[in-house]
């Protein structure tokens, strides 16, 4: 099994755990990838700060994709990395909740959306 990290407010469902494993890798750092996943971004130096830590965390784990929801300036970023780097893949939730009443989420499959690298850094 390859290596891969979570990076979400949420943790991973069975569902988004199984499509993982069928990818052939297995989430490490879990505590780690929620905690990046919660924080907030105000401002550039935010982003940058979530995903250099991001790039260390693959580092040190020799992760070879990240799987997760990424907020909107994230993805962005990693539109910007054009050859190689750690490709990244996000949850598809099919299932909406109504408003104002509780989350809801149904997994329907990883979507890549680019990839992480130094490129993608501000």
């Amino acid at each position: 099994m390859k290596t891969a990290l979570w990076c979400s407010r949420h943790a991973p469902s069975t569902a988004q755990l199984a499509e993982v494993a069928a990818m052939g890798y297995e989430i490490a750092a879990l505590d780690d990838g929620l905690r990046l996943g919660a924080m907030n971004l105000a401002d550039d130096d935010d982003l940058n700060a979530v995903l250099t830590e991001l790039l260390d965390l693959a580092a040190t784990h020799s992760a070879e994709a990240c799987f997760g929801v990424f907020a909107a300036p994230v993805q962005e970023c990693l539109l910007r990395t054009k050859q190689g780097g750690m490709p990244c893949y996000a949850a598809w939730n099919i299932q909406r909740s109504a408003d104002g009443g509780k989350p809801t989420f149904e997994h329907r499959r990883f979507c890549r959306v680019g990839a992480l690298s130094d490129e993608a850094l501000r």
